[in-house]
């Protein structure tokens, strides 16, 4: 296992398309509290921007990121025969399994700090440190870190499981912003208000009315609770109430992402065992 993850991170190190991710972060990183400064300076709004407002933003940039490396990483295994040959010299399918999986996780956090301490570098003499308190902000970013080791094992296992590159890529491509949709969607409903103004015109007097009435949308009830716990559970709903500091249950958030990671890992582990890789 020592000589897999040695292995592993050896061939991380020079991954052209890990530094092309941490490349991008970097940037973001850097760009986005910039590009924010700039517009509050060109556009003034009766409030004042600050710091915590983009410090989550990086998570549906990641969820994307991670697809396409974890898919062309583990790939590469597939496409020059080092699975085969990891398997010939003796190592263990879980050995494998879980030396990917360890591999991809630490890269996949790595990306986010890259977008972190250059936002945070570039962000706070321009707006100041975080107003948020230190207690919410590691809460948050706690969910976040487990949100993305289980996203790594997502992705982990759907490398590991489909031998073609590209069609690895493009499974994980499309469940990265099936997540990401089905997230925003859950969200939105949870977040239409109980009434809206309606305005009407009155015939008698020539005049609009406006009087409130029932947002047909509106979630209540059972309802309400299944699609709070769909948005709890999903990743996508996870990501979005991250994004927006607005997770109602934010300590189980932990704990629906940790459920996840083992379940994929397991399904990863039995789908791997049973592969035939010759």
């Amino acid at each position: 296992m020592g000589n897999l993850l040695r292995a592993d991170f050896f061939r991380l190190w020079r991954s052209k398309s890990f530094w092309a991710c941490m490349i991008f972060q970097v940037g973001t990183g850097a760009f986005v509290p910039v590009s924010c400064y700039l517009y509050e300076l060109r556009h003034p709004i009766p409030y004042s921007q600050h710091l915590d407002a983009e410090f989550l933003n990086f998570i549906p940039f990641v969820c994307i990121l991670f697809a396409l490396f974890c898919a062309l990483f583990i790939g590469t295994d597939y496409s020059d025969g080092s699975m085969r040959n990891k398997l010939l010299v003796g190592h263990r399918r879980w050995e494998i399994y879980l030396s990917h999986l360890v591999t991809c996780t630490v890269a996949c956090l790595l990306m986010c700090v890259g977008y972190l301490l250059p936002y945070l570098a570039v962000g706070t003499p321009l707006f100041g440190p975080l107003e948020t308190d230190m207690g919410t902000v590691l809460a948050y970013l706690g969910a976040t870190l487990v949100l993305t080791v289980a996203l790594a094992s997502v992705y982990t296992m759907l490398a590991m499981l489909i031998p073609n590159r590209a069609v690895s890529a493009v499974v994980a491509l499309v469940l990265s912003f099936t997540l990401l949709i089905s997230g925003s969607y859950l969200y939105s409903y949870l977040h239409y208000p109980p009434t809206y103004t309606q305005v009407t015109y009155n015939s008698v007097s020539g005049e609009l009315e406006e009087q409130e009435a029932p947002y047909p949308f509106y979630l209540e009830g059972t309802k309400r609770e299944i699609f709070q716990l769909l948005c709890d559970v999903t990743p996508g709903g996870q990501i979005m109430q991250c994004v927006v500091w607005d997770a109602p249950n934010l300590p189980l958030l932990p704990v629906y992402s940790a459920a996840l990671t083992v379940v994929t890992t397991g399904a990863g582990l039995w789908g791997f065992r049973r592969k035939d890789l010759n």
